[in-house]
């Protein structure tokens, strides 16, 4: 049987040997017996300074960087960042809404919001009150605010509800757009700076962002951003008010 382990195959060809010594030796071959040890010394000696070496580091260091596993949560490979994703956090129920306004305060450049129902109520103090003057508030400040929201054909609660959201987001320098009736828009993304990505289930309602078991997800990436951005912009390629 051949080994792949050189000092292995030396080993057996002198156990080998000695077998062969003592058949001859009808003493039991003590100088074989001290020949095979001292050789079996120096192989080992050898075999373990062959281990130690930067060579055989290397080599397992390269065979190391072969099998290692990819990263799962990977986009497309553009930015500076080599890393596809930074950091990702999980938000639970209230998480969102606490996560969702401080990236709005945060907010340098721009955010893009897509929501399937944002539903505001007049000189409520709710959380979506809340969420949209803190809109209003970042483009007070120069930030750039678009906003994609559902629209059913029916004049339903839903687009009555996003309807009037609308007017008041627009009244406050933010871009709208209804999407077409002939799709729904059930999309819940936020993209911040092209770098974060909130994507989850949670509606911009009083329900979804206090009351509600809701999950959702805060991701720094700016691929994963990009990609979502595309996505919502194609949603609505001209119907911008």
């Amino acid at each position: 049987m051949w080994y792949k382990d050189p000092g292995r195959k030396i080993e057996i060809l002198l156990k080998g040997a000695e077998g062969r010594f003592q058949n001859q030796d009808g003493t039991g071959g003590l100088m074989a017996v001290r020949f095979y040890r001292i050789i079996r010394w120096v192989v080992s000696t050898t075999a373990l300074l062959i281990l130690l070496s930067p060579a055989a580091f290397a080599a397992d260091e390269g065979r190391a960087a072969v099998s290692a596993p990819q990263p799962v949560l990977q986009g497309k490979t553009t930015g500076s960042s080599p890393q596809a994703v930074v950091e990702a956090k999980l938000l639970l129920d209230r998480d969102y809404f606490t996560a969702l306004m401080d990236g709005v305060d945060r907010a340098r450049a721009e955010i893009f919001l897509s929501a399937y129902l944002f539903r505001t109520i007049q000189n409520a103090r709710g959380y979506p009150e809340a969420v949209l003057k803190r809109l209003v508030a970042a483009v007070h400040r120069g930030v750039r605010v678009d906003v994609v929201l559902e629209r059913n054909r029916d004049t339903d609660d839903l687009s009555r509800n996003n309807a009037e959201t609308a007017e008041r987001l627009k009244q406050g320098g933010i871009r709208v757009c209804m999407d077409a009736p002939d799709r729904v828009t059930h999309t819940k993304l936020v993209v911040i700076d092209r770098r974060y990505l909130l994507i989850g289930s949670h509606n911009l309602t009083q329900s979804a962002l206090k009351f509600n078991h809701e999950a959702s997800v805060w991701i720094d990436s700016a691929p994963l951003a990009e990609e979502a951005l595309s996505y919502m912009k194609s949603l609505c390629p001209g119907e911008w008010k």
